[in-house]
């Protein structure tokens, strides 16, 4: 029997690119020399932009689906969150902090991000909401009773 887990996350553009980086950059954090800091790059490694991946909690009871996003430095206004079709998607982004203070080292993220889950298929699409406190989107996203047909037959006609 297939499992199938509701608001997968989806990257088409770079299927293994994010969590990838992550997960090397913790492992070589111990290591001498600073690889990490040896790689080339275009800007300094205070001011580098790093790609922001916000992290995502999914929780589910009997009525809803809730969402809750660290956005952390960002307002509301930052924000963008969309319905097309089963897509459910988050986008915004942190902009650089901009000062004459010289900036030695940062380990801070800034940047475009954009987040995709796929809907169940017993969410309900016009029924979810949002709030945003202290650093978190939090979406609610409620169940409907009458679910869409996931299959759908297509009478065959005699030509």
């Amino acid at each position: 029997m297939t499992e199938t887990k509701p608001l997968a996350t989806t990257r088409s553009w770079a299927p293994f690119g994010g969590d990838f980086d992550q997960v090397f950059n913790r492992m070589t954090r111990g290591w001498p020399f600073n690889w990490g800091d040896v790689l080339p790059s275009r800007e300094p490694q205070a001011l580098r932009a790093f790609e922001h991946v916000p992290k995502v909690e999914v929780k589910e009871n009997g009525k809803s689906y809730n969402v809750s996003v660290e956005l952390p430095g960002l307002d509301e206004k930052d924000v963008k969150v969309q319905v097309d079709d089963d897509v459910l998607t988050i986008s915004g982004e942190k902009k650089v902090e901009r000062s004459d203070d010289k900036t030695h080292y940062s380990e801070r993220s800034y940047g475009s991000f954009t987040r995709a889950f796929t809907l169940p298929a017993d969410a309900d699409r016009n029924g979810i909401s949002a709030k945003f406190a202290k650093g978190v989107l939090t979406l609610e996203i409620a169940k409907t009773a009458n679910p869409p047909a996931q299959v759908k037959e297509v009478a065959i006609k005699a030509a």
